[in-house]
């Protein structure tokens, strides 16, 4: 060991000193500095990317909190009602809730449920589903949905997803129509029977159908059943009732919103003597083509009588909403109180995927450092 330091020493006296620059030592601590700050640079840049990341996808939760997911609690009817885009999922899970509308899609011909609560579209695959519009019906309190394919009749709980059938008999052979009854425990029917004559009914909920031998069951009765709200098929100036003993009486619509009249169909009661009513207004009318109003029945003095737009934009192509109109607020006198809620677009792409933005963004700022490291590098001599 002492031999070979011996060695070492003796070849470091002869060696010839290399030429060494004076800054040597201050250009390498610069360099080390330039490594520092780059490493410093690329952490920085990193924690800015997925920070902007998580900044726009905390836009699109709070977007969404704020328009079409914003709850209200016990629910609301919607200030819009859109028909579904053909790809709009099909949901076998049928307990999605409380609903404030039902209809069938025009586009997809399936059920579709609007939630009552988030204002949500969910297109429904029900058993032995509706193919035809108007043998739909959603319970005025918005917790039951009811259809009818020929004679059968299917009640679904929107809650719990549980289901009750009601198969065909002689009574209700084929049935054209289904409407609920304020309180929503009661189903009315009409269609034909075996022998093809016009029958109706009224089927309790759980229980018995109670069968009518008429056809005059055509609308819905209000709930004091003082009068019943019946369609008009042709365009006329007035939404038309029916007393007990089935004498029709008529209420005037504005003349000011359809000069040429329109065409009415009731969807329900909101309250004693206010029924919701899905009308039809032809060309040059003030609110054109199919929308919702709140109207009056006319057991009540005309100075009382009130008419209210609720939804101006609902789908087209003779559509027949079914609404759970206990959802429509009591008025309060004012004509400024909002009977609806504005739910955003919630058939919207709410969901956004900032994964490609977080690995573009680290790729994007270790890219640039490197380059900037071969700018700022330069080789010590």
């Amino acid at each position: 060991m002492n031999d070979l330091r011996t060695t070492f020493r003796r070849l470091a006296d002869s060696a010839e000193p290399l030429p060494v620059s004076d800054d040597l030592w201050q250009r390498a601590q610069a360099s080390r500095r330039r490594g520092q700050v780059l490493v410093a640079a690329a952490v920085l840049a990193i924690i800015a990317s997925v920070t902007w990341s998580a900044v726009l996808l905390g836009c699109g939760d709070r977007e969404a909190r704020t328009a079409s997911t914003d709850t209200v609690p016990g629910g609301a009817i919607p200030s819009r009602i859109d028909d579904v885009p053909a790809d709009l999922p099909v949901t076998t899970d049928l307990a999605v809730g409380r609903s404030s509308v039902a209809f069938l899609s025009p586009t997809s011909m399936r059920p579709v449920v609007i939630g009552a609560e988030d204002g949500r579209y969910r297109q429904l695959d029900l058993p032995d589903g509706p193919t035809e519009t108007g043998k739909l019906a959603l319970s005025p309190d918005g917790k039951h949905l009811a259809w009818a394919v020929l004679g059968r009749i299917h009640v679904i709980d929107l809650e719990t997803g549980e289901g009750t059938f009601f198969p065909a008999n002689d009574e209700h052979r084929d049935v054209d129509t289904l409407a609920w009854t304020p309180g929503s425990d009661h189903l009315l029917w009409t269609g034909t029977d075996r022998d093809g004559k016009d029958s109706g009914g009224l089927l309790p909920i759980g229980g018995e159908s109670e069968v009518f031998r008429t056809s005059a069951l055509l609308g819905i009765p209000s709930p004091t059943n003082e009068l019943t709200a019946v369609s008009t098929l042709e365009v006329g100036d007035s939404a038309t009732f029916a007393q007990q003993r089935g004498k029709r009486v008529e209420r005037a619509l504005p003349t000011d919103l359809y000069p040429q009249g329109a065409t009415t169909r009731p969807l329900g009661w909101a309250q004693d003597h206010l029924v919701v009513e899905q009308v039809d207004a032809p060309p040059e009318s003030y609110v054109e083509g199919a929308h919702l109003v709140l109207l009056t029945s006319p057991d009540v003095p005309e100075s009382e009588w009130t008419y209210r737009i609720l939804v101006r934009d609902v789908p087209q192509d003779g559509v027949v909403l079914s609404l759970a109109v206990d959802l429509v607020p009591d008025l309060d006198g004012t004509s400024s109180q909002q009977l609806t809620h504005d739910f955003g677009d919630p058939l919207a792409d709410q969901q956004r995927d900032v994964s490609w933005m977080i690995g573009l963004g680290v790729a994007g700022a270790i890219g640039v450092l490197m380059g900037l490291r071969r700018l700022l590098r330069r080789p010590l001599r």
